[in-house]
């Protein structure tokens, strides 16, 4: 079951008025070792307790997880062209990136 899934099973008991030690027996009791921690059902019943019902991961701002964009392939395959015995490390320091 994946992170989502226990989610909604967390919702669910949260909305028959279950505390989070309740529903964390429930979990363990029918997933096992596969079953979230206690701290992971606090947190998802505080964010329900404090009106966020949705069973996604709140938005996060900052820096995007990828940056592959076109021109960086650009510049990285010009890079790795230009001096084939290049190291990931020379790309991070370069200025020219």
């Amino acid at each position: 079951m994946d992170e989502r899934e226990f989610r909604v099973v967390i919702k669910h008991y949260f909305l028959k008025g279950k505390t989070p030690q309740e529903t964390k027996n429930k979990i363990d009791k029918h997933y096992g070792e596969s079953a979230p921690s206690i701290r992971t059902i606090y947190k998802w019943f505080g964010l329900f307790q404090s009106g966020h019902m949705s069973t996604n991961d709140p938005g996060r701002p900052g820096r995007p997880v990828a940056v592959t964009t076109p021109e960086n392939v650009k510049k990285i395959h010009d890079m790795v062209m230009n001096d084939r015995r290049v190291k990931v490390r020379d790309i991070r320091l370069s200025k020219k990136f």
